[in-house]
Parts: structure tokens; sequence; C-alpha cells
């Protein structure tokens, strides 16, 4: 099926099914409903491939992500595709497996076939800014001047969880680090130290060698030999695998020491126990970035909340 056959149907020209499938408000409404009806009746898809050649448009967005395996990043590409899908365009996905240089080389390597990126946690940014050639991008969770970002501010949420912790008696905190180079990692150790000096909480912070359960995990030693009563970790994976490896010695969850996750992804509700945890609006953000991708470039901040479950408790 072709846009001739359309074209046969309808009556008209060729280019004015063209232009009813990309610019219809410059075709008069009697003929685009003709044209519409005839598309529907032969069952006509566009090639995207086509239309490329006569718009000058992909209708492809690329969406650099450093770990699809993330289940935070995970529901930030899904968010994304939902609407993209609603903006009739497609994600190219690249899974940078958390080297920063692989973001300047998928910019590289789809530049030409993208309208435009969005990229999530970004590392090597000012590469990465040159390789995409001045095409539209925005940027989550890190702040670039002159360009479009979504933020997750989370530093109120951080304070009611170091709050909440303070209130169960807790005065000595081990905080898992996120990776380098990242603008989230700065943020919420940021907001950490803050808020420790406001509550009188000693805080013991603690590298990990990679944002994962299985590094986590690895880690849980170190935190029995900080002697801290409470773990907060830079996102649930971690918190998942410092449980597990506190759980592993012998250690009570919450009995013990309690644990705070970040981001709230579907297993922190599903553990047992459930995680208490600090909650980002991924699914705003994901619909956000692709409106911005066609606007002025502007910064947009949306803010965490503090769940609490059942991982925290008083000390003991």
């Amino acid at each position: 099926m072709t846009i001739l056959d359309v074209a046969a149907r309808a009556g008209v020209h060729a280019a004015t099914v063209s232009r009813t499938l990309n610019v219809p408000d410059k075709v008069a409404p009697a003929t685009r409903r003709r044209i519409e009806k005839a598309v529907r009746e032969l069952g006509f898809v566009p090639n995207r491939a086509a239309r490329g050649l006569i718009t000058g448009r992909t209708g492809n967005i690329a969406v650099i992500v450093p770990d699809i395996t993330n289940p935070h990043f995970a529901s930030l590409v899904r968010s994304v595709e939902r609407a993209a899908r609603e903006a009739d365009l497609q994600v190219l996905l690249v899974d940078t497996g958390e080297h920063p240089d692989e973001e300047v080389r998928a910019a590289q390597t789809m530049v030409r076939d993208v309208e435009g990126f969005v990229v999530l946690s970004p590392r090597r940014l000012h590469r990465a800014l040159e390789s995409m050639e001045g095409k539209p991008a925005v940027f989550v969770n890190r702040p670039v001047q002159g360009h479009a970002s979504i933020l997750f501010r989370t530093a109120p949420a951080v304070a009611d969880a170091l709050h909440h912790l303070a209130s169960l008696g807790h005065r000595r905190l081990a905080y898992l680090g996120g990776p380098r180079g990242s603008w989230a990692t700065s943020e919420r150790r940021v907001a950490v130290r803050r808020t420790s000096r406001a509550t009188g909480m000693k805080v013991v912070e603690l590298a990990v060698a990679e944002p994962t359960f299985e590094a986590a995990v690895d880690v849980a030693q170190r935190v029995v030999d900080s002697n801290v009563s409470a773990v907060m970790a830079f996102n649930d994976q971690m918190a998942l695998g410092v449980i597990a490896g506190l759980t592993a010695r012998g250690i009570s969850i919450p009995g013990d020491v309690s644990v705070v996750g970040f981001d709230d992804v579907p297993m922190a509700a599903m553990v047992a126990p459930p995680l208490t945890t600090i909650g980002l609006p991924t699914g705003e953000a994901g619909r956000a970035a692709v409106a911005m991708l066609s606007e002025e470039p502007s910064r947009r901040e949306l803010f965490g909340a503090f769940v609490v479950r059942h991982s925290t408790g008083p000390v003991s």
C-alpha cells in the first residue's frame, strides 16, 4: 500500500496526500477528511523514512541512559516512550553501562538519525553537547546552562527522612554515596550533610564502587564496622543490596539497623520488609522531557517525597 493508492482512492494528487499527512493545516478540511477516510479504508501506514526525505524530519528521538537495568531509569525511559508515542515519535535507546565516554559515542552515532536527545543523568556533558551538533536536548538530573533540564530536587525529602530517623532515636547514620560525576550524587550528599547537622546526627560516608545491588552487598561489612544504627543509600538498588548483606550477617532490619533508599522503584514496596524510601516523579519527568524538546530551553524542578514503610524503626 503506497501513497499513490491513497491518492487514487481519494481522487487527489499524491502531493495532496503528502501534505495531509505532514502539514494537515494546509489542506482544505473537506479534502483532508476524504484523504483521512481513504487512509483508514486502505489501512495505509506512512513510511517514516520516506516521510523524512520529504519533511527533513526523522520522527526519532534518542534517549541516553546510564543503566537500563536500574529500575529508576527503566521507569524514566518508559514514561518518555509513552509521551513520545503520543507525539508520534519513535525512541532510539542507548544504554551507556555507566561509562561516561559512551555518552559521547552515542551522540555522535545517532545525531543524523534523531530530532533531539533526552539524556538521563549525564556525565561527560560538554563533549556530548558538541556531538549533538546543536540539536534540541533535555538533560534529566543535571542543570545545563542554556539548555533544557529537569532536576529532581530532593533536599526537603532528605530532611524529612533524617528527621524521621532522629525521631526514632537514631544518632549515627551511614550514607552510601552515588557515582562520581553525577549531579544527583552531589545534591543528595549536600542535603544529608546539612540536615545531619540540624538533627545532631553523625554521618559516616561510605564510598561504593558502583551504584548497584551487588556493590552494596559488599559494603555491608563496612556498615557493621561503622557502628551505625541506620543507613541511607543513594538509590533503592543499593538499599536492597545492603539489606541483603546485613541480613546475611544475622542483622535484623529494622530491629538492629534501619535502612532508607532513594527512587521508590516498584520493588521497594514488594520486598520484606517494604523499603522506606524517597520517591521521585519519573512519570512527570518523562512527559516533561518530550514536551521540552520542542520548547525554548528552560529548567524545570520536580520534588521528591519521603515514603515511610517498614525498613525503619526505633533504635533497639
